[in-house]
C-alpha cells in the first residue's frame, strides 16, 4: 500500500523528520485492522464465491505437472497466471492445504508488506507519510477488497506483487538499480497475475522518460547514464513474461479458453467498456469529492451545468453506458447495475430518474476532479511522480479498456485495479478532506466491502 514520491527537487520531503511516528502507527493499525477482518472473512465465508473453484481448478496443474510449456499451453483462464502459479506453489508446498489456507497466505503476505511499508516509512517526511496512510486507507475500504484478499481469486495475488513493486519503487528513488530492477519484476508479475495490469510497466517509463526530460532539459545529453539505460531495460526485461505469454498462445487469450467458454476474450474492441469504466469512476468517487470538493462547485459552475444537461439527455433517452446490451448477462454484475434493473422492473420513469442520478454523480465529480487536478498540475507541475505514475496508469487502463476483454463488459469489481491510484490522486487533490463526514464515508465503504462479499459467502 505504498507509492513511491521522489525527485531531487522534492529532497526536503525525502528527508527524515521528527515527529512522524503517529503516522507509522496509524498505517499499521489500520492495515492490521483490515487485515484481520480479511482473515476473519476468509475462514468464515464458504468456498464458491464467484470463480474460486475455476480458479483453484486450473491452478492444481501447476502443482502437479510444474511450469513448463505443456502446462501453459493448456491453460485455461485467459488471465491471472502468475496468481495459479502463486496458488500452486503452496499448494506444492503444502499437499493437504485447503480453500481456507489460501486465503489466509494472501492475508499473511499483504501484511507483511505492510511491516515492510512501516520500517520503509521511517525515510520518508512527514508529509509523505500522512500522504500515505491517506491513500493506504482509501484502498482499505475499496468496496472489493474482502472480495479479493478473503478468496482464492486472482485479484489476491496480484494485489500482494503490486504492493511489493510499488514498495520496491519507493526504495529505488527511481534511482537505485538492483531495487528498481526488483521492482519492475514485481510490477511485470502482476501484469500476468491480472491482465488488467498491463499498463503498469508502461505507465512506469512514462515516468523515467517525463523525469530524464526534465534533466535534460537542465543537463543537456550527459542524463543518459549507463544506469539510466539500465533502468528502461528492467522495464524491457519486465515485460518479456507477458511477450513469451503472447507468443506461446498467439494471443491474449489462451488456446483452449475458445473452447472452454462462448465468450470471445482477449484483443477485441469494445468501444462501451472505456466509457463504462470511466462513469462508474466518477459514481465510486462521488462521495468522496462532493464531501472533499464541495466547495469548489461554484467555481466549476460551467461546467457542472454542461454534466447535467448531458446527464440529462442520455437519462431521457435512456442511454446505458454502463453495459453493452449485447454484453454477456453476468450475475456478478455490481450494486449500480443491480440498483437500474430494480428500478426498470419499477417503471420507465424510475429508470429515466435513475439514470439522471447516477450519470449527474459521475459527471459532476469528475469534472471537479479533472478541474482541480488540471490546476494542482499548472502549479506543480510532474514534480510529484507518483502522482504522474497514477495519471499514465488510470489513463492507459481507461483506454486499454476497449482492446482487453473482448465482448465482456466493464464490471463494478474491476475498479479494484485503479482504485489505489485513484485513491493517491484523490489524496494530493484535496489534501485536507479528513473531518468525521469523511471518517463516516470511511465506515460505509467498509461496511459495502463486507456485504458484497458475504452476499456470496454466507448464502
Amino acid at each position: 500500500m505504498k507509492f513511491f514520491v521522489t525527485t531531487d527537487r522534492l529532497s526536503a520531503f525525502s528527508a527524515p523528520v521528527e515527529q512522524t511516528k503517529l503516522y507509522r502507527q496509524y498505517f499499521i493499525a489500520i492495515c492490521a485492522l483490515y487485515l484481520l477482518i480479511a482473515a476473519w472473512l476468509a475462514v468464515r465465508i464458504k468456498f464458491g464465491v464467484m470463480d474460486e473453484s475455476f480458479h483453484l481448478e486450473y491452478s492444481l496443474p501447476f502443482a502437479k505437472f510444474g511450469l513448463n510449456k505443456t502446462t501453459l499451453y493448456r491453460h485455461v483462464p485467459p488471465t491471472g497466471v502468475a496468481s495459479h502459479l502463486w496458488f500452486a506453489l503452496w499448494i506444492w508446498l503444502f499437499p493437504t492445504i485447503d480453500y481456507v489456507g489460501l486465503r489466509l497466505i494472501t492475508c499473511v503476505a499483504l501484511a507483511g508488506l505492510a511491516i515492510a511499508t512501516y520500517f520503509h516509512l521511517r525515510s520518508l517526511s512527514g508529509v509523505w507519510q500522512k500522504r500515505i496512510v491517506a491513500a493506504s486507507v482509501f484502498m482499505l475500504v475499496c468496496p472489493y477488497f474482502f472480495l479479493s484478499v478473503s478468496t482464492v481469486m486472482t485479484e489476491g495475488p496480484s494485489l500482494v506483487f503490486l504492493f511489493a513493486g510499488l514498495l520496491l519503487l519507493s526504495v529505488s528513488k527511481l534511482e537505485r538499480l538492483y531495487p528498481f530492477f526488483l521492482a519492475c519484476l514485481f510490477l511485470g508479475l502482476t501484469t500476468i497475475a491480472r491482465f488488467y495490469y498491463i499498463p503498469l510497466l508502461p505507465a512506469l517509463f512514462i515516468v523515467l522518460a517525463v523525469e530524464d526530460w526534465e534533466k535534460y532539459r537542465q543537463m543537456g545529453a550527459n542524463v543518459l547514464t549507463t544506469r539510466r539505460i539500465l533502468l528502461y531495460a528492467s522495464i524491457a526485461v519486465s515485460l518479456l513474461p507477458l511477450a513469451g505469454l503472447v507468443s506461446l498462445w498467439g494471443g491474449f487469450t489462451p488456446p483452449l479458453f475458445h473452447q472452454w467458454s462462448k465468450l470471445r476474450s482477449g484483443i477485441s474492441f469494445n468501444a462501451l467498456r472505456p466509457v463504462s469504466a470511466f462513469v462508474l469512476t466518477g459514481i465510486y468517487i462521488a462521495p468522496f469529492v462532493w464531501l472533499a470538493g464541495f466547495r469548489y462547485i461554484k467555481s466549476t459552475r460551467p461546467l457542472l451545468i454542461g454534466s447535467f444537461v448531458i446527464a440529462l439527455i442520455l437519462a431521457l433517452f435512456q442511454v446505458n453506458l454502463l453495459r453493452d446490451p449485447e454484453s454477456v448477462n453476468d450475475v456478478f454484475s455490481g450494486p449500480i447495475e443491480h440498483t437500474l434493473n430494480w428500478l426498470l422492473a419499477k417503471s420507465q420513469l424510475a429508470l429515466k430518474l435513475g439514470f439522471l442520478a447516477v450519470y449527474t454523480l459521475s459527471f459532476v465529480s469528475l469534472s471537479i476532479v479533472i478541474r482541480q487536478l488540471v490546476e494542482l498540475l499548472r502549479v506543480e507541475g510532474f514534480a510529484d511522480k507518483g502522482l504522474l505514475f497514477s495519471i499514465a496508469f488510470i489513463a492507459f487502463f481507461i483506454a486499454s479498456q476497449a482492446f482487453i476483454g473482448g465482448n465482456h463488459p466493464f464490471f463494478e469489481r474491476y475498479l479494484i485495479h485503479p482504485w489505489p491510484f485513484i485513491g493517491y490522486g484523490l489524496v494530493r487533490i484535496f489534501p485536507e478532506s479528513a473531518n468525521i463526514k469523511t471518517y463516516i464515508l470511511l465506515v460505509a465503504y467498509t461496511v459495502a466491502s463486507v456485504l458484497l462479499l458475504t452476499k456470496w459467502g454466507f448464502s
